[in-house]
């Protein structure tokens, strides 16, 4: 028994001290202020600096940053500044502006009815660089630095994009003497500016499309608040899977929006979709966005899902074919239509003008070989002119020896199509008419018997042989154009087409 005394004494010492820390005032926040989505306003711009959000608030229900205080009820006094991020906790250039609020600070009384605390309409008013140490000197004239700092430390670099809410409670005395105790300084999470892009926070605004294969490769346009390009990543996740989408830093277009190809998938072999999660993370202070879902599509090969419309389209169709009402008339098998086709007309011939020959008339051979300059044959005005018709030419080759290789003329025998052709019918053309020769006039040096043919033909200068120019009859022979005789007929000699013409048109 006298062993166990000391251990009980013992144990009552630690429930007095339990019982006393229990009992000791402190001071809790229960509604930490908002991270991100307040921008600080300087104070040239001429405006409210708006009201710091609570954590916990949304666009329908408003909260504030809220303290308590435990285990005391009554007077007292509270006093919230701004101090740096970062430890030690200096005071912060910028201010809090608002009812109640002065020298950059806010302060008012507690009431004594309640313990819970809720702070409205507390701005944050930021100061430009210019007036950085200023603003320093400020803090510290006012007594405003709730961790007493030394001036030496308050000298340096400041975050001027994130701050903290220093929280001083003073209580009264529970001894009663009436006097202010201070309470311990509680200070909240860090808040940052919306409008500095390394503070700022990360949404995504909009994306072109929410899916792709699973083979990754996809590219996406991604919309979104302000990010820095070298601080700034796409993640994809789901359960342990994590992958990051692929983009450089010239993908990143005026800090707004970014163009990226997506991951492949773990697994590449899906059956059917697979829904992952998307967001933005910032590597330095590992901060993300709401995540968006994504949707990882098998791959098929067939990425404009073509089979899979015509399967639709197919049985949409039999349904509709099932279910329709009208019976399906089958139209009745007709026989093969035969086309009559009509025989073939033989093309009629064309006249040609006939190429006179000088065979039969060795006269006019060499008259029209070499004639004197005063007696060239001409073609008065009384006549008519003169006109040449001879026979037509070659007519087509029958149609028998024509190679149609998908034409069989024996299936047109009973339409009384005959595969042989007919010969042209003889007309008054076939035969030439040299009638034309013998009423040409010539002059004559106005003799009218030596304008007869006869005459001509007697006279030994048109008949003779030696006055033939034999260069320029075998230039006739070589540009005439000599016709075989079928018939036995004689062959005579063609004269040009340019003869021909020059003849008429005289």
């Amino acid at each position: 028994m006298d062993d166990l005394l000391p251990l009980l004494t013992l144990h009552q010492d630690w429930a007095l001290q339990d019982s006393t820390a229990s009992s000791t005032p402190f001071v809790e926040i229960i509604e930490q202020p908002k991270q991100r989505g307040m921008r600080f306003r300087y104070k040239c711009e001429g405006r409210s600096a708006g009201s710091i959000p609570g954590e916990r608030s949304t666009d329908t229900t408003k909260t504030h940053p809220t303290i308590k205080i435990n285990n005391y009820t009554g007077p007292g006094k509270i006093r919230i500044s701004l101090v740096t991020k970062d430890t030690p906790h200096r005071p912060h250039p910028h201010e809090l502006v608002g009812k109640d609020c002065k020298e950059g600070y806010y302060e008012a009384e507690l009431s004594p009815e309640r313990n819970i605390h809720s702070f409205q309409n507390l701005g944050i008013q930021c100061v430009k660089k210019r007036e950085l140490d200023e603003a320093v000197a400020q803090r510290i004239r006012t007594n405003n630095n709730p961790f007493n700092v030394p001036m030496d430390d308050q000298k340096g670099d400041y975050d001027l994009n994130a701050v903290r809410l220093c929280f001083q409670v003073w209580v009264q005395d529970p001894v009663g003497t009436g006097h202010l105790v201070q309470l311990p300084l509680v200070v909240s999470q860090p808040i940052y500016d919306n409008r500095a892009p390394n503070t700022a926070e990360l949404k995504i605004c909009r994306v072109n499309r929410n899916s792709g294969s699973c083979l990754g490769g996809d590219e996406i346009f991604l919309l979104c608040d302000k990010v820095q390009k070298e601080d700034i990543e796409v993640r994809f996740f789901k359960d342990s899977w994590e992958a990051k989408g692929s983009f450089s830093q010239a993908d990143v277009h005026r800090q707004v929006a970014i163009v990226f190809k997506t991951p492949p998938y773990q697994d590449q072999s899906l059956r059917e979709p697979v829904t992952v999660q998307m967001q933005l993370r910032r590597p330095s202070d590992k901060e993300v966005s709401d995540a968006m879902e994504f949707r990882y599509l098998p791959d098929e090969g067939d990425f404009h899902r073509i089979e899979e419309k015509r399967k639709r389209t197919r049985d949409t169709f039999k349904n509709f074919v099932q279910k329709t009402p009208f019976a399906v008339v089958v139209p009745e098998s007709r026989s093969p239509r035969r086309i009559a086709v009509p025989a073939r007309a033989t093309p009629v011939p064309k006249p040609t003008l006939l190429r006179p020959s000088m065979s039969g008339l060795p006269g006019m051979v060499g008259a029209m070989g070499q004639l004197p300059p005063t007696q060239k044959p001409q073609v008065t005005a009384q006549h008519p002119p003169l006109s040449f018709t001879g026979a037509s030419r070659a007519p087509p080759p029958p149609t028998a020896q024509l190679g149609f290789s998908t034409v069989n003329l024996e299936e047109f025998s009973s339409l009384g199509i005959s595969n042989r052709a007919q010969p042209p019918a003889p007309g008054p053309e076939a035969e030439p008419n040299f009638d034309a020769f013998f009423h040409l006039p010539f002059e004559g040096g106005g003799d009218p018997a030596a304008m007869e043919l006869g005459a001509l033909l007697d006279d030994t200068t048109y008949t003779s042989l030696e006055s033939i120019n034999t260069t320029e009859f075998r230039q006739l022979l070589s540009q005439g154009q000599p016709t075989e005789g079928a018939d036995g007929h004689n062959m005579f000699l063609t004269y040009p087409e340019s003869i021909t013409r020059l003849m008429s048109s005289q």
